[in-house]
């Protein structure tokens, strides 16, 4: 197996023509299509994960996180982003990323927030003539405010939820979106949900629930985290020739004390 063989079997899954024009999803750093002596699956790509990759005996290094957005106009030491570029290129380590891609398939990060909270009659909260976005379903049985901020905390690992003013009906039917969701916020509205599930709320969209539905926002790495489960079980499938691992050092930018 090389390395452009592995990314064509992701991209069978998500393809990149799915990518969203600010995107840059695909192999961002080849080497060489080199044969794979083994993959580490990482949500964020930094010098600890690329170490790890070392430590492994990985060569290749598939992330949910674009490592380049911007083009680089230099490859120093002062940027993070240049540390690990250069990192990967001395030890012929490829990186391949699947962003918005893998945001948009059925099976892909929404429809997998959606199974995780124990959604059924799972289908695309948006659909247009190019992709289509989120997902919503029913939960199995209704449930009040409080016992639903518990279900987010308790599936997610969550120590709080940033949520809208708590609603006095049952919630039963859910929109959930992974990473930077608020963009579908009317169209949940719309779909009559009762809670809408998401990373990124800014401060005046939760003014736009007013007590149509509750808005929760549970951060952007915990909406996309499961990214890494869904990398996992398409290669582990699909190749059992060489070791697949999951990073240890995923972990959100962001501390809350």
């Amino acid at each position: 197996m090389t390395t452009h063989q592995l990314c064509d079997i992701l991209n069978e899954f998500a393809p990149l023509s799915l990518q969203d024009s600010w995107d840059n999803s695909g192999l961002q750093i080849d080497n060489n299509n080199a044969e794979v002596t083994g993959v580490l699956i990482c949500f964020d790509i930094t010098e600890k994960s690329l170490q790890e990759a070392i430590d492994k005996h990985c060569n290749v290094i598939v992330a949910h996180h674009p490592l380049l957005f911007n083009g680089l106009k230099q490859i120093g030491h002062d940027a993070y982003i240049e540390r690990c570029v250069r990192m990967a290129i001395v030890n012929n380590i490829a990186i391949y990323c699947n962003h918005t891609p893998i945001d948009k398939v059925q099976g892909g990060v929404s429809w997998t927030l959606a199974q995780k909270l124990g959604l059924q009659n799972i289908s695309y909260l948006q659909t247009d003539s190019m992709a289509s976005y989120g997902a919503i379903g029913n939960l199995q049985h209704p449930l009040s405010h409080n016992d639903f901020i518990s279900l987010l905390k308790n599936t997610f690992g969550l120590t709080y939820v940033r949520c809208s003013e708590p609603l006095n009906n049952p919630i039963s039917k859910v929109a959930v979106c992974g990473g930077s969701g608020a963009f579908l916020i009317d169209d949940a509205i719309k779909a009559e949900a009762d809670a809408f599930i998401c990373g990124d709320i800014k401060h005046h969209e939760f003014y736009k629930a007013e007590q149509k539905i509750l808005l929760a926002d549970i951060g952007h790495f915990e909406s996309e985290i499961a990214t890494k489960e869904i990398f996992f079980s398409i290669l582990s499938k699909k190749i059992p020739t060489f070791v697949v691992h999951l990073s240890e050092n995923d972990k959100s930018p962001i501390y809350c004390f």
